[in-house]
């Protein structure tokens, strides 16, 4: 747990730093166009993906084998995060991002978690089990305390209230 802790906080100043790297190689300018371009990408890619992932989920394209949708979800996922890490400002997170976009690296990706997965049944298993059900429960009320009705009298919850006016 201390490790991606460590890793959000030394984030923002490896960032800053390849601000300033590329800043003085490059130019200011350059620099904070390259960093507009890429915010419009990350938001292209996202728009992109989000109505590509929910028109083929909808449509039935992705088989509903439990592999193959975990992967298609996990392909969409990563390259929504990829267009995620696009927007936010910085050069690390551009580069990881353009790797995320790339389908061999998503599918090695897939590769290393698809060992973790459980593959759960859908499969219910029903018994049926004759007599009553059996209850550890026990009413025990006295005889004042209820009264049979006639199962052919009509609900008070069923009637309306009165007008009082």
């Amino acid at each position: 747990m201390r490790i991606p802790a460590i890793i959000l906080l030394l984030l923002p100043l490896a960032e800053i730093a390849g601000f300033v790297l590329v800043g003085q190689w490059l130019g200011v300018l350059t620099t904070l166009a390259l960093i507009v371009a890429s915010t419009l990408l990350g938001i292209i890619v996202l728009r992109n993906n989000g109505l590509t992932i929910s028109q083929k989920l909808r449509s039935g394209d992705i088989e509903n084998k439990p592999g193959r949708l975990a992967k298609a979800v996990l392909d969409g996922s990563a390259s929504m995060f990829g267009g995620l890490l696009l927007v936010i400002p910085g050069f690390i997170t551009d580069i990881l991002g353009l790797l995320l976009l790339i389908p061999f690296i998503r599918s090695v990706l897939w590769s290393f978690i698809k060992l973790r997965f459980v593959t759960v049944s859908s499969e219910a298993n029903f018994q049926w089990r004759e007599g009553p059900a059996k209850s550890d429960t026990v009413v025990d009320l006295d005889a004042g305390e209820y009264k049979r009705q006639d199962p052919n009298t009509p609900s008070p919850w069923k009637q309306l209230p009165k007008d009082e006016g």
